[in-house]
């Protein structure tokens, strides 16, 4: 019930009010930077020099404060900041804690490796035509998800993220770019779409789209509400977005189409980001339902193994084999989820880091062999 319009409500008791020390604006940091620098090289736009001029600088930075997160993550626990004087839970809320640090930073490095790549990879028409500005967007939107604390604002994330890959697949215009860039383009518009609808159910069951205060009433529900129906809603939509078995045809056809560096980054970051959906909504916020899914999780991730390493068998084009490679690679780490256990977790997660590095050197170590 609101309060009368004169009534000075006493904040103190549920947020701090007091100036936020500097170094818990690492929480929000990475997002900042990386919008701030993209919209910077979009008025920059006709001075081509300075485009990789402040990328790569900007990505290093990005780097450092991830890695400061980390270490604020590990000394003092998760952080929360929540945006406005919202009373929790109904502001925006970034929340850090190991697993999303961990895989911001990952992340990062990665990019940097990308960016350092573009400074010969990308040309003057892929320069001109903005490589630089979406790839500072696309981590705005890669370190948005690994760091919000919000369902909305997680497909928010998505958004900003799938907009600059979208931008980054077609630079050159050609037509197995065009092509590729549809197949994508129409997979994720049906993912993103299965998501907004469970992100309308959760609000509607819920009443609220903070993931903290979910988890604590997802209990008091369970017999009411349909979670079972938002949980397969859920993991459909980011089985699409991790390009799962069966719905994983999209990645090997369009991942090798445009720039290599494209090819890498996408191959290192994307999937991992529903990846880290499916853990965080999955695991921590609907763990009675994957349980009861986890059967048809297992099963996805094996025939996904089998068909990814199937797939690269039967390539003679390495872009394509190691499509079929990120998609193997995606299997084992729903194999984990679908245990569910402590070391199912941590595999999935060391998995998941590990291959966020690996397919982005191994897609660059492509270009570097192949001289492009």
């Amino acid at each position: 019930m609101a309060a009368p319009a004169n009534t000075i409500t006493d904040l103190s008791a549920a947020m701090v009010t007091a100036p936020v020390p500097l170094a818990n604006w690492l929480v929000i940091a990475p997002v900042a930077l990386c919008i701030t620098l993209g919209a910077a090289l979009l008025m920059m736009r006709s001075s081509m020099r300075l485009q990789a001029q402040v990328t790569v600088p900007g990505l290093a930075v990005l780097v450092l404060l991830d890695a400061a997160l980390l270490l604020k993550v590990v000394a003092h626990g998760p952080l929360t900041m929540v945006m406005g004087r919202w009373l929790p839970p109904f502001g925006i809320a970034f929340t850090v804690d190991l697993f999303g640090a961990l895989m911001a930073l990952t992340a990062a490095i990665a990019a940097l490796a990308g960016g350092l790549y573009a400074l010969k990879d990308v040309t003057e028409s892929g320069r001109r035509y903005g490589f630089f500005p979406f790839l500072l967007l696309l981590m705005a939107g890669v370190s948005g998800a690994f760091l919000t604390g919000d369902v909305f604002n997680l497909y928010v994330w998505f958004e900003v993220l799938l907009i600059s890959s979208f931008g980054m697949l077609i630079l050159g215009s050609e037509r197995g770019q065009i092509d590729g860039a549809m197949k994508y383009a129409v997979l994720n518009l049906i993912g993103t779409t299965l998501f907004l609808i469970s992100v309308g159910i959760v609000y509607a069951v819920f009443g609220t789209l903070n993931m903290a205060d979910i988890a604590g009433k997802v209990e008091t529900v369970r017999d009411t509400a349909p979670l079972m129906t938002l949980s397969a809603l859920v993991l459909l939509a980011f089985a699409m977005k991790a390009a799962a078995f069966p719905v994983n045809f999209w990645l090997p056809a369009s991942y090798h189409t445009p720039r290599i560096v494209v090819s890498a980054l996408f191959a290192g970051l994307l999937t991992k980001v529903g990846v880290y959906a499916l853990i965080r909504i999955m695991v921590m916020l609907l763990p009675v339902e994957r349980e009861q899914l986890s059967l048809m999780i297992a099963a996805a991730g094996a025939a996904t193994i089998i068909v990814g390493a199937l797939g690269a068998l039967a390539q003679d084009d390495i872009r394509k084999l190691l499509g079929y490679v990120v998609i193997s690679g995606i299997g084992n780490m729903l194999v984990g989820i679908a245990l569910g256990t402590s070391g199912g977790l941590s595999g999935a997660i060391v998995y998941a880091l590990h291959s966020m590095v690996l397919m982005t050197a191994l897609y660059l170590l492509a270009g570097q062999a192949a001289g492009v």
